[in-house]
């Protein structure tokens, strides 16, 4: 599942504070760069309530002069992650979409939440045996890809 939130706001450290503190408790990164901040965010959790583990990758990208801020949130793995999301069940982990609908709400920021469609998970690349998930608008009519990484064209699986 991946889910893509755009947020109007004029204080991306906000949305950064709340992503780090409970998204991004095994990893996060910032970078400030040519007026824009990026940020990553990384959750794992495995045991008895997940079955077999699950993780949240989350991406931020604020442009500082038009105050936008796209955030996307990548759900992986197996077990009962969605069900976890979807009670909120008080995992910290659980719940990112929800986290910041109630932030930007709290600060009468617009917002926009949408799901966004994979056309294929983790294909590799048969030149440089990279694998990359590919959305549906960087997938060619024919099926073909350009591979993220050594830019070669190759045919996804369906």
């Amino acid at each position: 599942m991946v889910d893509k939130v755009t947020i109007q706001c004029p204080d991306v450290e906000e949305i950064i504070k709340l992503l780090k503190k409970k998204h991004g408790a095994d990893y996060s990164k910032i970078w400030r760069i040519d007026g824009r901040i990026i940020g990553v965010f990384s959750f794992e959790r495995s045991g008895v309530l997940t079955s077999s583990g699950f993780v949240n990758l989350i991406t931020l990208d604020h442009d500082e002069t038009s105050k936008k801020c796209e955030v996307t949130i990548i759900g992986a793995g197996g077990g009962m992650q969605h069900l976890i999301s979807a009670m909120e069940i008080g995992d910290p982990g659980a719940a990112p979409v929800s986290d910041l609908v109630r932030l930007a709400k709290d600060r009468n920021w617009p917002i926009n939440v949408k799901t966004a469609k994979i056309k294929s998970r983790g294909d590799e690349c048969p030149n440089c045996h990279s694998s990359y998930v590919y959305p549906d608008e960087m997938v060619k009519a024919n099926g073909m890809v350009s591979c993220q990484n050594c830019g070669k064209l190759f045919k996804i699986r369906e």
